[in-house]
């Protein structure tokens, strides 16, 4: 073994950057995490937050001087054996005379920076080992075992590197005002206790009541983000400051040149400080309310945002709307500011690119894999995303701890949170708890159509005292609606439908299941005698380039009948003339009427809800609460938004027994999951329940096999993906049980030189088209012919 080459030599990376460039490029970051995560000292009850991570950040990468780690960087002959670089920082912490819970948690955060700490202890070797397998294995080969920790130090940390090191370490610290090294601080090799034992096996487990569970969490999470951002040739973190929210007093401006103004619960959501509830009519401004708040948040003290949305749908047309408002689509084939991130990532950015690009499909496609990799990154200061987003995070999903950093002190929006189900909104309560008390988040949630004791709920957890609601001039001018109750099922209604498109009027269809929706698209197209761009189905059982087509047909004005699923519920901002609907629960139909004269600038529409619905709706809504909405909007002719919390409260009072019950078992369950989420740890077994908890299925309709396939072959991955859709986990099993060949699991061959990587798709033999989506009928393809 061999001295290591000058310290400007020492690599910390194969493809050539060295040690010291690899130090700047994460000091970068470091500066960057000060100005966007300010609360983090707060949060933690540690002032010197930022002085630790900045010695964390340069000693973390130290071990990489070892002269057989360098021959693994050179891809030269060694004897690394496969060891931890970060093993060999460890010991040099010691030459900066910290406090000792300060050197605890830079040494914690250096160890555990790549693997966990049970991977770690798992692959340390006793002394008595190491001996035996020297005797056994080394002798005659090495002067000493290559895994012996002691050993290594004296021989392969070479002094005149370390010393440039040390050197370099202190000239920038001054810089900053930060600590000082002792270089007369000498180690002494054989009083050292091996990391492994010292910091891994002895880490203890920490109530998260405890603040010290929150500094080792949240220093070992930003140390990860300095790291794999610098890595990344993340160089800027982007911010928000106020030109992002001028749209909001140019809107003003324009109200007033009208002889108007804002309404009364956006001026107050403009002018409020921490945590909010807004409950206000569908089309009064709810949006623009909620970006008044952050901007006002961030005023106070910066700090990462997110907008939170049930469904896809959603995101992706509140990204277009926010891109238009706060970047004004300055910034082409890219968004500094708004970024998304769902499942659906990778093919919307490409549509999103195909709207404004006409760059060649290879420039595109590397165009699209840099933005992917930024939109799943911290770099967007205001991202919209799924509460499954947040919720993976308390799971102990894979980079848990960087994504809790993130959350520190972030500005929440929760829109639509009468969306979720019994189980999501439970577990909801218990994130908010935590968000609020221990990441000292701000969160402003928002509602039309939640009960009376949900709300309670909500205001008890977040601690608001007022909840700020539309003012009852305005519900008093919002009558939108004429309600009727039409006895039989929706295919009794065809006669209806046609006599409303006669007279020139946009019908919405909405069923509650999806074949029920493409029966009423076949019988309304041949019945209305339309063409096939006056008539839209839009349900979940479309591939997702089908699924983006048919959200612009939905929107477009030549679109006559929009007939569809609960997916239009909240997921467009449309307007229609009338809606006959299948009976729903209260909050659903709610949803449903706020696409027919959504902005009240007709007269009360009709809206028709039919007695009668499909025979599988018990599985979807609960028969009881279905029974218990129609008979109250029997009560009423027109729908007063004045009156819509009194109907809710009637039809809902309280959970029913079975669900209060299940509620609480959710929530107190996940109280206690989170206890046992600890630092330093790979939460496997977590991680596995988080994903058990999505009962949804990819699969690819089996005729574009052919098309799917070639491109999967040619790396052309996002137009793949376009092909499959998610069906529910339910149906799956019915397509499966009813023919278990419809379901055939395939392995595509993917060539990179000389070596083959396995690529699965599950194809699903149904029948598919692109005006009705994925049927029920089983089509068999000769699958043979392409493999």
């Amino acid at each position: 073994m061999t001295e290591c080459d000058s310290y400007g030599k020492i690599l910390a990376k194969s493809d050539g950057t060295t040690l010291n460039q690899h130090i700047e490029d994460c000091l970068v970051i470091w500066r960057e995490l000060g100005a966007t995560l300010p609360a983090l000292p707060e949060i933690t009850r540690l002032p010197d937050f930022w002085k630790i991570l900045f010695v964390a950040v340069f000693f973390h990468d130290l071990g990489k001087i070892h002269s057989e780690f360098q021959k693994v960087l050179k891809s030269q002959e060694n004897s690394w054996e496969n060891q931890r670089h970060e093993l060999y920082s460890i010991p040099y912490v010691d030459k900066m005379n910290l406090p000792v819970e300060y050197s605890l948690l830079v040494k914690r955060a250096i160890l555990g920076h790549h693997k966990d700490f049970k991977t770690l202890f798992d692959r340390y070797k006793s002394q008595e080992t190491i001996d035996f397998e020297f005797h056994n294995v080394w002798t005659g080969k090495l002067k000493y075992h290559p895994e012996d920790f002691t050993e290594n130090l004296r021989h392969c940390m070479a002094a005149d590197s370390l010393t440039h090191f040390f050197n370099d370490f202190r000239n920038k610290s001054k810089q900053n005002g930060f600590y000082d090294i002792d270089l007369s601080n000498k180690i002494v090799y054989h009083e050292l206790t091996h990391p492994f034992l010292e910091i891994a096996r002895n880490f203890p487990d920490i109530d998260n009541q405890n603040s010290e569970y929150w500094q080792n969490l949240l220093m070992w999470g930003s140390l990860k983000i300095c790291d794999h951002y610098a890595s990344g040739g993340v160089r800027k973190i982007n911010q928000l400051n106020d030109t992002h929210f001028q749209f909001l007093d140019n809107l003003r401006v324009n109200l007033t040149q009208k002889g108007s103004d804002l309404f009364s619960h956006q001026k107050t959501c403009f002018n409020s400080e921490g945590n909010c509830i807004l409950i206000a009519p569908t089309g009064t401004g709810k949006t623009e309310s909620s970006i008044g708040w952050l901007r006002k948040q961030i005023k106070i003290i910066n700090g990462r945002a997110f907008y939170v949305l049930p469904y896809t749908a959603s995101i992706n047309a509140m990204h277009r709307r926010l891109t238009k408002d706060m970047e004004k689509d300055s910034v082409e084939y890219s968004t500094e500011i708004v970024g998304i991130q769902h499942g659906r990532l990778s093919q919307y950015l490409a549509a999103y690119l195909e709207d404004t690009s006409n760059r060649n499909a290879s420039r595109q496609y590397e165009r699209i894999k840099t933005l992917v990799e930024q939109y799943r990154r911290m770099i967007q200061p205001l991202e919209i995303i799924t509460p499954f987003q947040i919720m993976k995070y308390f799971y102990g999903v894979k980079g848990f701890e960087m994504g809790l950093v993130e959350l520190s002190g972030a500005k929440i929006i929760f829109d639509e949170i009468h969306a979720y189900d019994t189980v999501t909104f439970a577990q909801i309560i218990v994130m908010l708890k935590v968000m609020t008390e221990f990441l000292k988040c701000s969160v402003l949630v928002m509602t039309a159509t939640l009960p009376t004791f949900m709300i309670r709920e909500i205001a008890e957890v977040l601690r608001v005292k007022t909840i700020i609601k539309a003012d009852a001039d305005l519900l008093s001018r919002l009558n939108r609606h004429r309600i009727s109750i039409v006895k039989g099922a929706i295919q009794d209604q065809l006669e209806k439908i046609s006599n409303h498109l006669e007279s020139n009027q946009r019908v919405m269809v909405v069923c509650n299941t999806v074949a029920q929706s493409q029966l009423m698209y076949s019988l309304v197209f041949e019945k209305g005698k339309l063409t096939k761009d006056q008539i839209t189905l839009l349900h979940g059982r479309f591939n997702r380039s089908d699924r983006m087509k048919k959200e612009k047909g939905a929107l477009d004005s030549n679109t006559k009948v929009l007939i569809g699923t609960q997916a239009i519920e909240v997921s467009l901002d449309i307007d229609y003339d009338v809606l006959f609907t299948e009976p729903a629960p209260l909050d659903a139909l709610l949803q449903r009427f706020g696409r027919v004269n959504r902005k009240a600038t007709k007269p009360p529409c009709p809206v028709f809800i039919c007695t009668e619905g499909g025979k599988d709706d018990f599985r979807i809504y609960p028969t009881l609460i279905v029974k218990r909405t129609i008979e109250k909007l029997k009560e009423i002719d027109y729908l007063k938004e004045s009156d819509i919390q009194y109907l809710l409260d009637q039809v809902y009072p309280g959970r029913e027994p079975e669900q209060e019950n299940e509620f609480q078992f959710i929530k107190t369950a996940f109280e206690q999951s989170l206890k046992s989420l600890q630092p330093f740890s790979f939460h496997k077994e977590k991680e596995e329940e988080f994903y058990e908890k999505f009962d949804g299925i990819e699969v690819l309709p089996a005729q574009f096999l052919p098309e799917y396939k070639r491109l999967v072959e040619n790396y052309d991955f996002i137009k793949a993906e376009n092909f499959c859709m998610t069906i529910h986990k339910g149906i799956y099993m019915k397509f499966k049980n009813e023919n278990p060949s419809r379901i055939v699991h395939m392995r595509i061959p993917i060539w990179k030189n000389d070596e083959a990587f396995d690529h699965f798709v599950t194809i699903i033999q149904n029948r598919y088209s692109e005006d009705i989506g994925l049927m029920d009928e089983f089509k068999e393809l000769e699958i043979d012919q392409f493999f």
